[in-house]
C-alpha cells in the first residue's frame, strides 16, 4: 500500500526531515539514495517489523511529491501511512500553533 502527498518544500529539506524521523523512530536504514530521492528503513516495535519506503520527486524548485510505501507486518497500513505523513507534516511545517504563557 502507498500514499502520496505534495509539499511546497525542496527534496533536500524533505530528505533531511525523513532522516530525523528515522532517528526518532530508532529505525535502521536499508537504502539511502539522495540523488534518486529514495530512503527505505526498518522499524521494530512490539515484536513486529515493517519497512517504510519514501520516494521524493522534485517537480519544480521547492515543490516535491512524496510517495510512501509500507512493507511488512502492519495490519492497518493505511493508518500507518497517515501517521507517517502527519509526523512529516508536523516536522516540516513546525507543528501545531501553540499559545505559551508563563505560569505564576
Amino acid at each position: 500500500m502507498e500514499g502520496k502527498k505534495a509539499y511546497q518544500k525542496s527534496k533536500k529539506l524533505i530528505l533531511n526531515t525523513i532522516y530525523d524521523i528515522i532517528e526518532l523512530q530508532n529505525g535502521d536504514i536499508i537504502l539511502s539514495d539522495a540523488n534518486l530521492g529514495r530512503v527505505q528503513y526498518q522499524v521494530s516495535m512490539y515484536g513486529y517489523q515493517w519497512e517504510f519506503l519514501y520516494i521524493i520527486n522534485e517537480k519544480d524548485a521547492g515543490k516535491s511529491t512524496v510517495t510512501l510505501r509500507v512493507i511488512g507486518e502492519r495490519k492497518d497500513k493505511a493508518k500507518e501511512i497517515r501517521r507517517e505523513f502527519a509526523l512529516l507534516d508536523a516536522m516540516l511545517e513546525g507543528g501545531a500553533e501553540v499559545h505559551l504563557c508563563d505560569s505564576v
